[in-house]
């Protein structure tokens, strides 16, 4: 049998759920012209599968009651026909082939009989990680400790990736002393222009255009820090233009008025905007340095991969998630934050 028939085979069982889980089913899935309590989430399936990788990051596997305690679901290839994410299910079924008791090659050697116990073994697999992932969500949304935001199971599987061992992280920015290796560095990777290592930015706050301080341009800094933490180790240069013109910092230093230390004045801003957007955990992936080029302070923010999970960029009440693509920053849809978190932080 090739992987496209087996799949074919799949895609036309119906898995089944406990009946237990109508209530948490009800309060998440939009069932036609019913809105859910969380109107944001889609069908029963959307939330079937979000449930199922929740389950298996958290290695709920919790098998299903007797039948006449389960519901039967509607076919998986009517998941949505086409859907990325029934292909992304799928991805998933087929790199745990040996936990459920298969391997390719044995595939092409099996009788009929042993093909199905194999389909079936499959779908028992779902139903049960799916089975833990709903108890998970139920179990939260008693004890009323869910966020009713459209990112809240990417919220989940995040928490589900991050490193469980305790430390300490810093609640504020710790500034590197300038040293002539910065310097010359620095100056390196002005001369390189804007890679996907290297994102230069004119000013902090300030829009040029207009002179005064823009939400937007602060914003913006904080999307190129989060994609680098989700993407791979990177530098922001504020006070440095796209055609590598040394700005410095003189625009924002303005905006504090008259300050005794401007420079303290900005960093107390950028701790401020680093923690109101992205959270005291990213201080630990972030260093801090203001080397002089040619006369001009400018701010160096080096930036690390976050080993230990992704970071969130909290905007307007809504979470939003950024990744580095070539000299630009990228925002992902759902579907494929929940792919590239799965590859990322397994």
């Amino acid at each position: 049998m090739n992987s496209e028939t087996f799949k074919s085979q799949i895609l036309i069982k119906r898995p089944r759920y406990a009946n237990s889980r109508i209530p948490i089913i009800q309060a998440f899935a939009n069932k036609g012209k019913s809105k859910s309590e969380y109107s944001q989430f889609g069908p029963i399936y959307e939330l079937y599968i979000y449930a199922f990788i929740l389950g298996l990051k958290r290695n709920l596997n919790l098998p299903l009651p007797n039948r006449n305690l389960t519901t039967e679901f509607i076919e998986v290839g009517k998941w949505k026909r086409d859907s990325t994410l029934v292909d992304f299910l799928l991805m998933i079924i087929f790199s745990h082939c040996e936990e459920i008791g298969f391997t390719w090659n044995q595939l092409e050697d099996m009788e009929e009989a042993q093909l199905n116990g194999v389909i079936n073994d499959i779908i028992t697999f779902i139903e049960s990680y799916a089975n833990g992932g709903l108890e998970y969500l139920q179990k939260e949304y008693e004890q009323n400790n869910l966020l009713n935001s459209p990112y809240m199971f990417i919220d989940l599987l995040a928490e589900s990736c991050v490193n469980t061992l305790e430390y300490e992280n810093p609640t504020t920015l710790v500034v590197e002393e300038q040293d002539e290796d910065l310097v010359t560095s620095t100056i390196k990777l002005i001369e390189q222009g804007e890679t996907s290592n290297t994102e230069f930015k004119s000013t902090l706050r300030i829009n040029l255009h207009t002179n005064q301080p823009d939400d937007k341009m602060e914003l913006s800094c904080i999307k190129t820090l989060a994609g680098f933490m989700n993407t791979k180790s990177g530098t922001l240069l504020i006070g440095i233009s796209d055609t590598k013109e040394i700005l410095g910092l003189d625009a924002d230093f303005k905006s504090f008025g008259n300050k005794h230390d401007l420079l303290d004045e900005f960093q107390k801003h950028l701790d401020n905007l680093i923690e109101k957007y992205m959270g005291n955990s990213a201080f630990a992936a972030l260093a801090l340095s203001f080397p002089e080029i040619e006369g001009k302070m400018i701010c160096r923010l080096n930036v690390d991969f976050r080993k230990n999970g992704p970071i969130f960029v909290k905007n307007k009440g809504i979470e939003e998630f950024y990744i580095r693509r070539s000299a630009s920053t990228k925002a992902l849809n759902p579907s494929e934050m929940m792919s590239y978190i799965e590859n990322h932080w397994d």
